[in-house]
């Protein structure tokens, strides 16, 4: 077990341009949540330094290397999305099912907006109305984009958020999810057009990226498909009869160094024919080289 985790991790560092190829689900899912781990692990770090700058005035550092979370993601960008192109194909799925991890990404950032901006206008006691006019004001007020997110921190860092984030929350708690369904069905019956494109869009950026993620994490679950294509045979093969157990090489993931083209592949078996020849020609013929 222990030659085949490093194995994975072998194919993940020398297949990082491969979107051909096909990888097991143990190859993947030895490499995603580690990766994922270390990124959620270091972005509490990267945040309260970026925060300290704020408060202190200062530009953060613009590097994104700088940051091991930022760094980390950009650096396992290219190896991630060919990992998952290729288990996509061992899977005997196409790979542009690889959009749905951004397909889920942006409905939920379009989604998340939506109810950063619609929770404090829905706020009973006025607060959440306060707090965003606060902000707009401290912004335009500034001097530039700096100045205003230098203010803008100090002033989040001065709010006691604790009573704000319960007086908020309880007002949305309060909230009648029921009215958002009369106001569809009044709009439906008004105008059947307006009213379907609005019951369309909650459903799209509600439900869109957890069904989007669903599919995702089934994909990634299916085992792998022992048959061939043209992505490769399939590296989960059926064992012979009396095989060893222990018959995995743990460096396979090497062989991708030394992968041939066909073009490369018949220029080799013309040369060693040459060679052949050759040696026939001196060896058996005695003839002189050349």
């Amino acid at each position: 077990m222990i030659s085949r985790i490093i194995s994975a991790f072998e194919s993940f560092t020398f297949k990082f341009l491969d979107f051909n190829g096909r990888a097991t689900r143990l190859e993947y899912w030895c490499i995603i949540p580690t990766v994922w781990l270390c990124i959620f692990l270091m972005l509490p770090g990267d945040t309260s330094e970026v925060w300290a700058h704020l408060l202190r005035r200062e530009v953060p550092p613009l590097n994104p290397f700088h940051y091991g979370s930022i760094g980390l993601f950009l650096f396992t960008f290219i190896p991630r999305l060919s990992l998952t192109v290729r288990r996509l194909h061992d899977a005997g799925r196409s790979g542009k099912w690889v959009k749905l991890p951004f397909t889920a990404f942006t409905l939920g950032v379009v989604m998340s907006f939506g109810l950063l901006t619609s929770l404090p206008m829905a706020d009973p006691s006025g607060l959440g109305p306060g707090l965003m006019v606060a902000g707009a004001v401290t912004a335009s007020l500034s001097g530039g984009f700096w100045d205003a997110l230098f203010n803008m921190a100090a002033v989040a860092n001065a709010v006691n958020w604790g009573p704000v984030l319960e007086a908020m929350l309880g007002g949305a708690a309060q909230a009648d999810p029921g009215a958002v369904l009369d106001q569809t069905g009044a709009m439906a019956s008004h105008n059947p057009v307006a009213g379907y494109q609005y019951l369309f869009q909650i459903m799209l950026f509600g439900l869109g990226p957890f069904i989007a993620l669903l599919l995702h994490l089934y994909f990634m679950l299916l085992p792998s498909d022992r048959s061939d294509s043209i992505h490769g045979t399939s590296p989960v093969q059926t064992p012979a009869r009396g095989s060893s157990r222990h018959g995995h090489n743990a460096y396979a993931g090497y062989a991708y160094l030394t992968k041939r083209t066909d073009e490369e592949q018949i220029m080799l078996q013309a040369a060693r024919k040459a060679q052949v020849r050759e040696l026939y020609q001196s060896r058996v013929l005695s003839k002189p080289n050349g």
